[in-house]
């Protein structure tokens, strides 16, 4: 059965594969609502400092709104489309937010790059193999 939103999710992989190989797909979407995330969880009181509460946080929810502007269209189209796993979604999703996360720690947010975040990774890599080589 195919649901009220197959045909606009269709039309989204069509638009996408004119700008990036359909290959890169659900993958670059994600990267990028995981990047609004890791700024709409930390941008706070690293750049706008400036800021009261309020407009802090509307402005935080800006980010909030871009991630799920790319995550869910992004899920439901590999889903519904491209008949992903969405349990494999779910932890490739994690995973590209942790990474995308330790990165933006280090390059964007400033702070100090530590053995830990190599570790992390290692076992990120590990969890992945172990959820879907078994």
């Amino acid at each position: 059965m195919v649901s009220a939103a197959y045909n606009q999710l269709v039309s989204l992989l069509d638009y996408y594969s004119k700008i990036l190989p359909i290959s890169t797909f659900p993958y670059v979407p994600l990267i990028i609502a995981a990047m609004s995330q890791s700024m709409a969880w930390m941008a706070g009181p690293i750049f706008l400092k400036s800021l009261s509460l309020i407009p802090r946080v509307c402005f935080l929810l800006l980010f909030a709104v871009g991630e799920y502007s790319f995550m869910s269209p992004s899920m439901n189209a590999a889903v519904e489309v491209l008949h992903m796993a969405e349990p494999y979604l779910v932890v490739v999703y994690q995973v590209i937010t942790l990474c995308v996360f330790m990165f933006m720690n280090v390059f964007v947010f400033k702070n100090p790059f530590q053995m830990k975040y190599v570790a992390s990774s290692f076992f990120l890599m590990i969890s992945v193999y172990i959820a879907y080589m078994y």
